[in-house]
């Protein structure tokens, strides 16, 4: 039996459904501060909060996954432990999430912390800039090292994994223009919530969403295939043992073994 069927993480699952969760979450509020500018800025800084502390959990999962199929799947205990470039993608998503966790706590003081709260937004963005491409480098790593059977796996225009990832690096530089821009108008213009600075984000946001669906479809596949090798290895040790039964409680080929 073919022992290399990793066994499918639901860690991952419910990371990607609170990314997806996340995002709607702020292209939703984004949306209705560019459209309400009289909106309730309390209320707002609280939906903020959360959505960043959703985040923080997303990254939390995601690392968790890692150490699953990184460390605890490995098929030899002894052997050293691979993906590092995931590893350093995770604590790089870790690093983003928990500065923007903080500036949304910043944000309930916005005039004292305005300047505090761009640059905290632009490492954070830059920490997943940065991550995106150490997600694509331990994706390529992983098929050089195991190179995929499967003709739409690998870079390939039906490779989903592919598309999500390019996907995420064009949302975070969306999203690096936009905090650039408020970075700028804030520092130079004394200029705060600007309307481009607003398109910008919801831009960013409808593209990360749509990211978010990609890493889903991406699990869902992963699923697809997971059970099919599952199937394929239970209908192998059946037939292995129907084998072995016919062989042993067959009296003919047993008289002809003997002579």
């Amino acid at each position: 039996m073919d022992l290399s069927v990793v066994p499918i993480s639901y860690w991952s699952y419910w990371a990607n459904v609170i990314y997806i969760l996340g995002m709607f979450g702020y292209l939703t509020i984004d949306t209705i501060n560019y459209i309400f500018k009289s909106f309730n800025e309390s209320l707002s800084c609280f939906i903020y909060v959360f959505l960043a502390i959703l985040f923080v959990i997303d990254a939390t999962l995601y690392i968790i996954d890692w150490y699953i199929y990184a460390v605890k799947l490995r098929q030899n205990k002894d052997e050293a432990i691979q993906y590092e470039a995931e590893l350093v993608a995770c604590l790089l998503q870790n690093l983003g999430s928990y500065f923007y966790l903080i500036s949304a706590l910043l944000a309930f003081n916005k005039s004292q912390f305005t300047k505090i709260i761009l640059l905290f937004n632009l490492i954070g963005i830059n920490a997943f800039l940065i991550e995106s491409g150490f997600i694509f480098l331990g994706w390529r790593i992983s098929f050089r090292r195991k190179p995929s059977t499967n003709p739409k796996r690998g870079c390939v225009p039906q490779d989903v994994y592919m598309w999500a990832f390019i996907i995420y690096t064009l949302a975070s530089l969306i999203y690096l223009c936009a905090t650039t821009l408020a970075y700028r108008l804030y520092m130079n213009l004394n200029i705060v919530n600007s309307n481009g600075v607003l398109i910008l984000q919801m831009l960013g946001d409808l593209v990360y969403l749509f990211d978010a669906y990609l890493y889903y479809e991406c699990w869902q596949r992963d699923k697809e295939d997971h059970d099919r090798d599952t199937e394929r290895q239970r209908l192998i040790a059946l037939n292995l043992v129907k084998q072995s039964t016919i062989e042993n409680f067959n009296p003919d080929k047993k008289t002809d073994d003997n002579k």
